[in-house]
């Protein structure tokens, strides 16, 4: 009898370490995915682009709890998700890189157009009244002008 319940101890023992090993690499893989999350938020704050790599880290997230829920399919799913999550963490110096690029181009493009609006406004008040005239007056050029006097004028109205 007693080696029965040494037995039956033994095996609960070793079915615990068992199921505490399956859930540590679900921990792991979930610190993991943690640890990559705020890695991503950091990029994001430096001008990346994280939707993609969000998207993976959902997926790998997804497939964290269908390990959890399918014990038989566990090992197939939790690799799957450590390789999305290694994929991610190893995009994310490229996302920065992508990023911070695109920030400075928006950054010169909007220094750009507000040195082409100053300098616009500076040549229009400087030239536009030349301009302006200068056109008047060719527009107008071929217009004929006749001179009336006025005293003429009256006394033709009066007659």
């Amino acid at each position: 009898m007693k080696e029965l319940a040494a037995s039956i101890i033994s095996a609960l023992i070793i079915s615990s370490i068992i199921i505490q090993g399956c859930m540590g690499e679900i921990e792991d893989v979930t610190r993991s995915i943690r640890d990559t999350y705020s890695k991503l938020v950091k990029a994001e704050e430096r001008g990346a682009d994280v939707r993609d790599a969000a998207m993976k880290l959902e997926k790998a997230l997804e497939l964290v709890k269908e390990a959890e829920e399918h014990p038989e399919k566990r090992d197939a799913l939790l690799s799957e998700a450590r390789k999305l999550v290694e994929e991610v963490e190893s995009s994310i110096p490229i996302l920065i890189e992508n990023g911070e690029r695109r920030i400075f181009w928006r950054n010169l493009t909007i220094a750009f157009a507000v040195v082409m609006i100053a300098l616009s406004a500076l040549l229009t008040y400087y030239y536009g009244p030349r301009i302006f005239w200068t056109l008047w007056l060719r527009i107008r050029s071929h217009w004929i002008m006749e001179i009336i006097e006025r005293e003429k004028e009256s006394d033709r109205r009066r007659s």
